[in-house]
C-alpha cells in the first residue's frame, strides 16, 4: 500500500491527519508481512499500528492482552468510530456469550479478536483459530513474555508455541517498557530473533522531571502543600502514585481536609461501581487528582493531565516512566515529580519478597503434585490453593517456573501433573537458580530507581540511556537538575565517557555485561546473572558482544 492510500485510510478510518513518530514505519512493515518488535513510548499510539492493518489485511488478526480493561477500552473506542467487526474473547463472557462470540470467529467476518494469553491455552479455542486466516498476532505488553520485564506474566510464555500452531502469522509485539535485555528475550521467546527493533518516542521534550527527597514520612505531606500552593503550584488535574492502599486514603483525606484540594481515590480494592465513578470523575475534570496505587492508569485515554505526582518510590525505572509517561499526551508542558524518602525501598523489597517463591515452597507445590502424580485428572489448581493455603499469584508462578522447566504438564483445565519425563526420572532436582537470578535483577533494579532519585545529573538522560538510547545534549532544560545548572549552560556532572549506551563489557567477578549509563567516572552495567551494578569506569574492560 502507499503512502498515499495509508494516509487516506488513517484518515477514513480514524479521523486522523498525520501519524505519531514511528507508526508509520511500523505499520508499513506489519502490512509488508514482516515480524516487528516495536518499542512506542506510553501515549506514542501503540493501538493504531495494529488496528488500521487489520482492516486493511485479509482475515482475522489476534491480539493478545494482559488486562481485560484496556481489551474493554481499546473495543468501546473502536465502536465509537463505527468499527464493529471487533470481538474480545475473556473470563468475563457468560457461556452463551463466549459460544456467541466463538461462532462469529469462525465465520472469517471478524477483524479483529482481542483475547488474553491464559484463553490462548484452551485447546478448542486454538483449534477455531487454526481454521480460520490469522496474517497478524499481536503482543500486546510484550514485555510481560520476558522474565527480566517489570510486570512478568507466566501464561505468556507459551505465546510462541501459539504462534508456531497458527503457522507462524506476522507478528507484531508492542510494548512502552523495554530495556535492551528485555528486548532481547521478548525476540527470543517469540521466536523472532531476527528481528531489529523499532524505538521511537521516549524523549518527552515537554515532561518537566522532578525528585524531591523527604527526611521523615510526614515531610512528604509538607512536600505535597507546597505543591498546590505558591507561585510554582501543580495547574490543571493528575494523578498521585502510592506504594500502598494506606497510603493513598492518607493522601487523599490530607488533600481534601488540608489543601481544599478536590480528590478521590482508586485502588484494587473498590468495588466496580466506584471504580467507574471515580475514572468519570477525573475524565470531566470535576476533581483535581486521583491518589491511586498502580491499579489505576492503564487504558486511561486522557491527553491534558498536567502532573503525575509519586508519593512513593516506585520498584523499577519502567514503572516509573510508564506511569510518568501518562501526563501531557498532548504535547504541553507536564510535571512529573517524584517524591522519595530512602526507607521506600522496604516496602518495594516487602512486594518483591511476596512475588518470588522460595525453594521450600517451590518443593512443596511440586511435592504435591508428585504425590497425587498417578491421578489421570491431575491436581486442579482449587485443590493445591486448599492444601497448600499459598496466595494464588505466588502459587501461578511456581506452576508456571515448575511447568517452563520442564517438571509439570497441564492436564486439562487448571489441573497439573508430572511430565513423563519426570515419571520415568524421580532423580531430577529441581533447580531454582534462574529464579534466585530474576530475583536479583529485580532487587537492582530497585537501586536503580533509586540511583535515579538521587542523581545530581540530568534527569532526561538517565531515563533515556535506561531505555537503551543516547541523548548528547549537555543541558535539557527541563528536569530540576539541569534547571538548576542552566544559568551556567551545563549540567556539570556528566562527561560522555569512555563507554556508549549498550556496549558490551566485562568484569572480572560478574563476566560480560551491557552499558545502561554512565556518570562521571561510574558506569552502570546490566549483567544477565547479577542485575545492575554501578562501577568506576577503570573495573571494566571492553569485551566481545555475547549478550545484546
Amino acid at each position: 500500500m502507499s503512502r498515499v492510500d495509508l494516509h487516506q485510510a488513517l484518515a477514513e478510518r480514524f479521523g486522523f491527519d498525520r501519524f505519531y513518530p514511528g507508526q508509520e514505519e511500523v505499520i508499513l512493515r506489519v502490512l509488508d508481512g514482516k515480524d516487528t518488535l516495536a518499542i512506542l513510548a506510553t501515549g506514542a499510539g501503540k493501538s493504531l499500528t495494529y488496528q488500521l492493518p487489520a482492516l486493511l489485511l485479509d482475515g482475522t488478526t489476534v491480539v493478545v492482552s494482559p488486562l481485560i480493561a484496556l481489551m474493554k477500552d481499546q473495543v468501546d473506542m473502536l465502536r465509537q468510530r463505527g468499527i464493529t467487526d471487533v470481538v474480545a474473547l475473556n473470563s468475563t463472557l457468560s457461556e452463551d456469550q463466549e459460544a456467541a462470540a466463538r461462532t462469529r470467529i469462525g465465520t472469517g467476518s471478524v477483524k479483529i479478536v482481542y483475547t488474553t494469553p491464559e484463553k490462548l491455552e484452551d485447546e478448542a479455542f486454538l483449534t477455531l483459530l487454526r481454521s480460520i486466516q490469522v496474517p497478524l498476532f499481536v503482543v500486546d505488553e510484550a514485555h510481560c513474555i520476558s522474565q527480566w520485564g517489570h510486570d512478568f506474566r507466566p501464561a505468556y510464555l507459551a505465546l510462541g508455541h501459539v504462534i508456531d500452531r497458527l503457522a507462524r502469522p506476522a507478528v507484531l509485539a508492542l510494548t512502552a517498557t523495554a530495556t535492551p535485555a528485555v528486548r532481547e528475550d521478548v525476540l527470543h521467546q517469540l521466536g523472532i530473533e531476527h528481528v531489529k527493533p523499532i524505538v521511537k518516542g521516549f524523549d518527552r521534550p515537554n515532561l518537566v522531571y522532578e525528585a524531591c527527597k523527604a527526611d521523615k514520612e510526614s515531610d512528604k505531606l509538607k512536600i505535597l502543600a507546597r505543591l498546590f500552593s505558591g507561585a510554582d503550584a501543580l495547574e490543571g488535574t493528575g494523578i498521585i502514585y502510592t506504594a500502598t492502599i494506606k497510603n493513598a486514603l492518607e493522601v487523599q483525606r490530607y488533600l481534601n481536609e488540608h489543601l481544599a484540594v478536590p480528590a478521590a481515590v482508586y485502588h484494587s480494592k473498590l468495588h466496580k461501581e466506584d471504580r467507574t465513578t471515580v475514572h468519570e470523575l477525573f475524565m470531566d475534570e470535576k476533581i483535581r487528582a486521583v491518589v491511586a496505587t498502580n491499579a489505576f492508569g492503564l487504558g486511561i485515554d486522557k491527553p491534558n493531565i498536567r502532573f503525575v505526582v509519586h508519593y512513593d518510590l516506585p520498584g523499577s525505572i519502567e514503572a516509573y516512566t510508564q506511569e510518568a509517561g501518562r501526563a501531557g499526551r498532548d504535547g504541553e508542558p507536564s510535571r512529573c515529580i517524584l517524591i522519595y524518602r530512602m526507607s521506600d525501598t522496604r516496602v518495594q523489597n516487602y512486594f518483591l519478597t511476596g512475588k518470588y517463591p522460595d525453594i521450600e515452597e517451590v518443593q512443596r507445590v511440586f511435592g504435591t503434585i508428585e504425590v497425587f502424580g498417578d491421578q489421570s485428572a491431575g491436581v486442579s489448581m482449587t485443590d493445591l490453593r486448599k492444601i497448600l493455603q499459598l496466595p494464588l499469584t505466588k502459587l501461578k508462578v511456581i506452576l508456571a517456573l515448575l511447568k517452563k522447566s520442564g517438571y509439570i504438564e497441564p492436564l486439562g483445565r487448571s489441573a497439573y501433573g508430572l511430565t513423563e519425563a519426570v515419571r520415568k526420572n524421580r532423580n531430577l532436582v529441581l533447580s531454582l537458580a534462574n529464579y534466585e537470578t530474576k530475583k536479583s535483577y529485580d532487587q537492582s533494579k530497585l537501586a536503580m530507581m533509586l540511583q535515579y532519585a538521587e542523581s545530581p545529573v540530568c534527569r532526561r538522560r538517565f531515563i533515556l540511556n535506561y531505555f537503551g538510547e543516547d541523548f548528547d545534549t549537555v543541558n535539557c532544560a527541563a528536569c530540576d537538575n539541569c534547571l538548576i545548572f542552566r544559568a551556567g549552560g551545563a549540567n556539570e556532572g556528566w562527561s560522555a565517557g569512555p563507554y556508549k549506551i549498550a556496549e558490551v563489557v566485562f568484569h572480572p567477578k560478574f563476566g560480560t555485561g551491557t552499558v545502561e549509563r554512565m556518570e562521571r567516572d561510574l558506569v552502570t552495567v546490566l549483567f544477565p546473572s547479577f542485575g545492575y551494578k554501578t562501577l568506576l569506569v577503570s573495573a571494566v574492560s571492553r569485551a566481545e558482544p555475547k549478550i545484546a
